[in-house]
């Protein structure tokens, strides 16, 4: 690898690089650009304010009041049928929807105003485990029809 042709061209070319003098500045605009690209980009000021932020978000969510349960939705109560035990809680109910009349209703006690004593109601009726009704929940009464009597 040694060929002496090679290395006189060499030294020549060293020797004219030599006596050729860099442009004043050079080196400093150079250093500059450098610099202004391998500029370290302040990590620790972003990884900061992405704690922060994630903080700030992290205390709102855990800060924030829980969010209402949506209301129930409205349904009319049972109404306990009159003179009969209450139901104990370990008891097992059963609900049949039935056609009652009225006057049935009328004789158990509960008070229907100006309702047609010949009409018949259709009500969920609570049955407890041992086959007696214990409540009812009217769900739609309606009228007889006296033209046909």
């Amino acid at each position: 690898m040694n060929d002496p042709q090679l290395d006189a061209a060499r030294r020549k070319l060293a020797a004219r690089m030599a006596a050729i003098a860099p442009p004043e500045g050079l080196e400093a605009a150079v250093m500059a650009e450098f610099d202004r690209a391998h500029r370290r980009r302040p990590t620790r000021v972003y990884a900061l304010c992405g704690a922060l932020a994630a903080s700030l978000l992290a205390g709102a969510i855990l800060l924030s009041p829980p969010p209402k349960p949506a209301a129930p939705v409205e349904s009319q109560a049972f109404y306990p049928i009159p003179y009969t035990s209450p139901i104990e809680p370990f008891e097992r109910i059963m609900v049949v929807q039935k056609q009652v009349p009225v006057t049935e209703l009328i004789a158990a006690g509960f008070r229907i105003p100006a309702a047609d004593p010949g009409g018949t109601m259709q009500a969920d009726v609570m049955i407890s485990q041992d086959g007696r009704p214990r409540a009812i929940r009217p769900v739609v009464f309606t009228v007889s029809d006296r033209s046909s009597r």
